[in-house]
């Protein structure tokens, strides 16, 4: 992950916008006194440990049963869940944090990540880098901002690919689409021959987060990106084809207006509706549910029927830089991800990219076949960060997005909404 080097008051608004403005002046004053219990070596109690996926279906207890028994290298240490809905998980670290509180290891995504770096409430790393070096993949270069290591890869699951129901399409004599029009029409069959979805995927500023991720594999997959590395380019004619396209698969009515995420992967889970563009992740918990219609055996996976990967969705583990107890912490971060701590934690991650390259179980790969989709996507797919804009990646996805939605609900050119958005945030970011 680069650093963004940008002018103060494009930075001052991004913090505005994460809800972080208070954290830097704040967390001066509590990292001085973390940095007084960190000097006196404590590294026994209680370590709370923050992740919204302990709540997820199926994968948050195989997470938690994994990484419940450590007690650190002195048998003293007694790790605690901290379990908050993803819905609210990021607006509530970062004001727990701004007051000099929080958890005190916790998982992140990256864009709230480069958020906390920058306001200074999370613990350099580097030590560790330094002590495990080449046990640890490149995935871990989503930890290092302004040149230090600020987190590793606690998972990483790409959305680069399309999930599709194999009854349903051995039902319809259907192949598995690669290109935009294969993919169109075999929703429409989907859609017009049984009657149910033949796609679906967020589609509203309500789930900013999601949608992000999913909207990044139609921009990439198209070839498409929001900047070049030093200037926006939300209107490239890539972007705009993307757009276009998007917007053509809700209009033709394959996919449902209205489902959020919970809802159309239950569906999707229950046999009911054709394709979903989703990640390793998700793919896990579907198929590890025994009450659902699809399992590990008629899931199929594929490449994304678009030119070009798509996105993955960075998850990254950190330490708090207020903690009470950032020795404790900083030596589970080292367990993780050692031997014992990536295997232990490999069976709930499933398909997705990990800090070190340990494999999937055997038994677990011979279940569930299209999990080898994923570990390949991962080696392609995009962060949502836009480059040289890190900070601000959520003040950009959110004007695009909003402009989108826009589009969907009341009509309109897409090339010049596009443009609206390029020079609004032009004026706002510099």
């Amino acid at each position: 992950m680069k650093s963004n080097h940008a002018h103060p008051s494009r930075r001052a608004r991004a913090l505005r916008i994460t809800g972080l403005v208070a954290v830097a002046t704040i967390a001066l004053a509590g990292c001085a006194a973390g940095d007084d219990s960190s000097d006196a070596g404590s590294a026994g109690g209680e370590l709370t440990f923050s992740n919204w996926q302990f709540l997820e279906d199926g994968k948050g207890p195989i997470i938690w049963d994994a990484v419940k028994g450590y007690t650190g290298p002195d048998d003293n240490v007694e790790l605690t869940k901290v379990e908050i809905p993803f819905a609210n998980y990021a607006d509530k670290l970062s004001t727990e944090l701004g007051a000099g509180g929080g958890p005190d290891v916790m998982v992140l995504q990256d864009s709230q990540f480069a958020s906390l770096v920058d306001a200074g409430v999370l613990e350099p790393l580097d030590d560790i880098a330094d002590e495990l070096g080449d046990s640890l993949n490149n995935t871990n270069e989503a930890g290092v901002f302004d040149g230090g290591q600020y987190g590793f890869n606690w998972e990483r699951p790409t959305y680069s690919t399309v999930i599709y129901n194999k009854d349903i399409f051995a039902e319809l004599g259907l192949e598995v689409p690669t290109t935009f029009d294969e993919f169109l029409t075999t929703a429409k069959t989907i859609k017009d021959e049984l009657g149910i979805a033949g796609w679906a995927g967020r589609h509203q500023t309500a789930e900013i987060d999601g949608w992000t991720l999913e909207m990044a594999n139609w921009i990439y997959g198209f070839g498409g990106e929001l900047s070049d590395g030093k200037k926006l380019t939300i209107d490239k004619a890539e972007n705009v084809e993307a757009v276009e396209a998007f917007l053509e698969t809700f209009a033709s009515g394959v996919a449902p207006i209205g489902d959020d995420a919970s809802t159309f992967r239950a569906k999707f889970g229950q046999g009911q509706v054709g394709m979903l563009f989703e990640n390793s992740g998700v793919a896990t918990t579907i198929t590890s549910n025994p009450d659902n219609a699809v399992n590990g055996q008629n899931m199929g996976a594929a490449p994304l029927p678009l030119a070009n990967p798509g996105s993955n969705s960075q998850l990254i583990i950190a330490v708090n830089a207020n903690s009470d107890n950032k020795e404790a912490a900083k030596d589970f971060v080292r367990w993780v991800l050692g031997e014992e701590g990536q295997t232990a934690i490999r069976a709930g991650l499933g398909a997705s990219a990990m800090a070190t390259d340990v494999e999937p179980d055997a038994a677990f790969l011979e279940a569930n076949p299209w999990a080898t989709q994923f570990l390949e996507a991962a080696k392609t797919s995009k962060s949502t960060l836009v480059e040289g804009f890190e900070t601000e990646s959520k003040v950009v996805w959110r004007e695009v997005l909003t402009a989108v939605e826009a589009l969907r609900v009341n009509g309109g050119d897409v090339k010049s909404k596009l443009a609206e958005v390029q020079e609004s945030l032009e004026a706002e970011l510099g």
